[in-house]
């Protein structure tokens, strides 16, 4: 199971210290991009200063309402090698096919409500599938056990499928994921936004998984 943390952030000083304290240690971040509109918060994310800071690769997590209009403003931008896109979101066809054409892999994302046969027709079209375990927006919050469900059924039936979590991600939910069969999770404030450095919680993930792993 790889770990992907997960930036939201308001501010590029805070981007700034949340990437300089992982990307010694890890190859791939998150950075979750909000409108506003899509959720009900609004994020940093500009590309000029993650081209310019990040030495690994990105995805993006868009909590926006028109994906392929936030997706134009990282053309340029050599770090990032996946976009995640939300099912419920405008737009999703064109989204995905202007994510191919700049040879990025597309994810989609879904909210917790949503259900998995709403991604059928998109499968073959895409690399990932991410689970919302929360409600997006906020991170912090408690983890939504019913979409543990969800995640077991499709890794069940698209065993090939790359699935990644996102939301409640902590050393308590940590083994219930793995049972999932999720292949990444994306910790945020696990990781972030406690008494322990970033470099600390990653490497207690880490063990946790190996333990996951070899039992």
């Amino acid at each position: 199971m790889q770990i992907i943390p997960s930036i939201l952030v308001t501010s590029e000083e805070e981007f700034t210290s949340q990437i300089n304290s992982v990307q010694n240690v890890l190859n791939q971040v998150q950075l979750d991009i909000a409108d506003g509109k899509f959720v009900p918060s609004t994020t940093w994310a500009e590309p000029e200063v993650v081209q310019k800071i990040c030495k690994i690769a990105v995805e993006l997590h868009l909590m926006v309402e028109e994906p392929l209009k936030e997706l134009q403003r990282w053309v340029n931008c050599s770090p990032v090698n996946r976009v995640l896109i939300h099912l419920e979101s405008k737009n999703v066809d064109q989204a995905i096919i202007f994510a191919k054409k700049n040879n990025w892999q597309v994810g989609l994302v879904l909210n917790p409500e949503t259900n998995i046969e709403n991604l059928e027709k998109y499968l073959e079209k895409i690399d990932t599938v991410m689970f919302m375990g929360i409600v997006p927006g906020k991170q912090g919050q408690k983890l939504i056990p019913e979409v543990l469900h969800k995640a077991l059924e499709l890794n069940a039936t698209y065993p090939t499928l790359f699935t990644e979590w996102d939301g409640g991600v902590n050393e308590d939910t940590l083994p219930d994921i793995y049972e999932s069969s999720i292949q990444a999770v994306c910790p945020g404030s696990a990781i972030f936004k406690n008494n322990f450095s970033p470099e600390e919680n990653l490497k207690k993930f880490t063990e946790i998984i190996h333990k996951l792993t070899i039992t």
